[in-house]
């Protein structure tokens, strides 16, 4: 069951506060609609615009919530670009990464930033564009000296259900 409803303007001040890289973003907003799709999952339209999630993430036997920009964000030209670590992958990479596939380390082409275990990670192409949101297994210097294995936990990719929501929401507005 999806919950729809708006946020006061003291629930707005609050949440940008308590959602640092990304707190500017609300910080600015008009007006914020939170769309609730279940336990795990909730849209954030800011000014109309799907932007935000938070999402209850596992990574081995724990649960963690996120709170991440959505691929769409990148997209619409936003006037406030949040600074997160990102990784570039191979071509090779990409279609199975936005089939859902988490990245493996030999996909990596270039790392940005410094980064810890649990971390937030943009996903981009060779070309620069975004792709997917992941969460890092590693921190950034154990990944850079990898050479095998899973090194990001993907939670948002093109194509995926927040995805393709987000895209509905923006056509329904």
């Amino acid at each position: 069951m999806v919950k729809r409803y708006f946020l006061s303007n003291k629930d707005i001040k609050e949440l940008s506060n308590a959602v640092g890289e990304l707190g500017p973003i609300f910080r600015n907003a008009k007006k914020v609609e939170v769309y609730e799709l279940n336990e795990t999952t909730t849209v954030y339209l800011i000014d109309d615009k799907p932007l935000v999630a938070k999402l209850m993430v596992k990574i081995d036997s724990s649960q963690r919530e996120y709170v991440v920009p959505l691929l769409t964000y990148f997209y619409l030209n936003p006037p406030y670009m949040p600074n997160y670590p990102s990784v570039t992958v191979d071509d090779g990479a990409v279609p199975h990464i936005v089939n859902g596939a988490d990245v493996m380390r030999p996909g990596i082409k270039d790392i940005s930033g410094n980064f810890g275990v649990g971390d937030v990670l943009l996903i981009k192409d060779l070309k620069g564009r975004y792709i997917a949101i992941g969460v890092s297994l590693m921190a950034a210097d154990e990944m850079r000296g990898a050479s095998k294995g899973k090194v990001i936990k993907v939670i948002h990719h093109l194509g995926d259900k927040l995805w393709n929501l987000a895209q509905e929401l923006l056509k329904s507005k």
